[in-house]
């Protein structure tokens, strides 16, 4: 006890600062808090990790830079690694500014607007959590309006029994939503695929209200952009332990959709 006292007090300010920083985030970014595991939950871990492993070999990190500035090719390759890594830093805060103002469902909606619901994880033959989330959203929507149809979007994965949107049409009718009201779009395999899928469903609409969680408006909504379609927000929460995870996975969806289109 006593000799781990003693290192700790032989631990300088940087390190210190290091340590509490990279072990604060993993814990945000760990399951334990966060209650799922998903990409965003891996980079965030990781970074948190390698910010407790830089304060752990803090004086020999320091060194290597140090030798390595010493050099001309050395000063060159650490400018370059600053340059990316504030590249990325506007981006990921960019991004992540965009995602939590789209996360708000908007207040400006038109009456009877069509909806289209976007699917997620089925566990067996019943919605996940979050998509239970995003059915309960889309009941308060079409109870708030009456004369509004939704397509309800989401194939089926490799380890779901039936298909998301028929597990949405199954939850919503149960809850007393008239069928005649609902769409089943089942061939979708991902949001790009749910939106144009839907829009080919409603027909000649300009305008579609996206009933999905939080993190996901921001995504859902330019891709509803470039199909013509002017979209609104209706918005589920995902909860504020689970949102950090889901932005920095965001951050890596969104760039592949800007990427490859």
């Amino acid at each position: 006890m006593k000799s781990i006292r003693a290192k700790i007090k032989s631990l300088s300010k940087p390190q210190i600062v290091f340590a509490v920083l990279g072990f604060i985030i993993t814990v945000i970014f760990s399951p334990l808090v966060s209650f799922i595991f998903n990409f965003g939950s891996a980079v965030g871990m990781g970074i948190g990790i390698a910010v407790i492993l830089v304060a752990v070999f803090f004086d020999k990190v320091k060194a290597f830079v140090k030798k390595l500035w010493s050099k001309k090719i050395g000063k060159a390759a650490i400018c370059l690694v600053c340059i990316i890594a504030l590249v990325a830093v506007c981006y990921c805060s960019i991004v992540s500014v965009k995602v939590l103002s789209a996360a708000k469902t908007d207040t400006d909606i038109p009456t009877n607007t069509p909806a289209v619901l976007l699917g997620c994880r089925v566990e067996g033959e019943q919605p996940g959590r979050m998509l239970s989330q995003r059915i309960n959203a889309a009941y308060n929507y079409l109870t708030e309006n009456p004369e509004a149809v939704c397509v309800l979007s989401g194939g089926q994965g490799w380890d779901e029994k039936i298909p998301e949107a028929r597990a949405m049409f199954n939850t919503l009718t149960e809850k007393g939503i008239s069928p005649d009201r609902l769409i089943i779009e089942d061939k979708s395999t991902d949001t790009k695929e749910n939106i144009a899928n839907s829009k080919a469903l409603l027909g000649d609409v300009d305008s579609i209200v996206i009933i999905t969680t939080d993190f996901h408006q921001f995504r859902a909504a330019i891709i509803a952009e470039r199909n013509g379609l002017k979209s609104y927000s209706y918005s589920s929460s995902s909860g504020i332990f689970s949102l950090p995870t889901n932005i920095v996975r965001e951050w890596f969806t969104v760039l592949n959709l800007l990427l490859r289109g």
